[in-house]
């Protein structure tokens, strides 16, 4: 059975998703204080406890900007797993509780004690299961809802655009396609004609440029790939390769047209239209 925490677990946070975690966090650790009491407050006055507490959710949340802000860009990686993103939430709890301590030590002008500041650091991974825990359910409803959008989309879609704009490099001479209905582009010149299907017709349309732009503009579409320096073959219509290395040709389903290919496209096109 696969080690889960060995599983691939990494999800790149986006600025403002950085900074609501750290104020949602910052404010937890505040209202939580504030409100409980526990490890003392509740012997203070009610005004000192209220910037006490204050003080531990800032302390909080400027340790949580240099781990969210600097750190983690550095260490978070391609290879990053769930153990891993454990042992980082960990780490960052402990770096809170001691800087917490040192928070305490400074308004309280107290000597440093070793067994409390043990106490300190698992006090602070105590009262942050809490949130991390929410955080984590959080970050993986939006990867699984992000898993199903994706799944949910059909292949089709994912490789066609429903309008493509071919230009030739002239923005004064350009022609809206559906792109499913191209069947081929060729150049001749510094002019590109581009073969579309209705039913059974064919039709051309005539542009000054090069193929070259053209290709650019159909990237997007994958269905689509250069077979020689003169001609771009959409491959939802090819039918089969013949011929050899030498004069090789696609045979389209449409009109038993064929397209040459080059000798430097041949082995490229052999493995696509296998």
């Amino acid at each position: 059975m696969e080690n889960p925490f060995r599983k691939p677990y990494s999800r790149i946070e986006t600025p403002r998703e950085k900074l609501v975690f750290i104020l949602v966090f910052g404010l937890f650790i505040f209202l939580f204080l504030f409100l409980f009491k526990p490890f003392g407050l509740a012997q203070l006055k009610t005004s000192y406890q209220f910037f006490v507490s204050l003080g531990f959710g800032l302390v909080t949340m400027f340790m949580l900007s240099i781990f969210k802000y600097l750190l983690e860009p550095l260490v978070i990686k391609k290879n990053w797993t769930l153990g891993k993103s454990l042992m980082w939430g960990l780490l960052i709890a402990s770096s809170i509780g001691v800087a917490n301590y040192f928070y305490v030590q400074i308004i309280f002008s107290q000597v440093f004690i070793f067994k409390y500041f043990l106490f300190a650091i698992w006090t602070a991974i105590l009262v942050g299961i809490i949130p991390v825990t929410i955080g984590y359910i959080v970050s993986f409803n939006r990867l699984y809802r992000d898993a199903l959008k994706d799944a949910s989309i059909p292949l089709d879609d994912i490789f066609w655009e429903s309008e493509v704009i071919i230009r030739g490099g002239n923005p004064k001479n350009e022609f809206k396609f559906n792109p499913r209905s191209i069947v081929y582009l060729c150049s001749n010149d510094n002019y590109i004609t581009v073969f579309t299907i209705k039913g059974e017709t064919i039709a051309r349309t005539h542009l000054r440029g090069t193929l070259k732009a053209a290709e650019s503009e159909l990237r997007k579409n994958t269905s689509f790939f250069r077979c020689h320096k003169c001609y771009i073959v959409n491959s939802e219509y090819a039918d089969h390769v013949s011929g050899n290395n030498q004069n090789m040709r696609i045979k389209l389903k449409i009109q038993s047209l064929e397209i040459p290919v080059s000798r430097s496209k041949a082995a490229a096109v052999l493995s696509r239209l296998r």
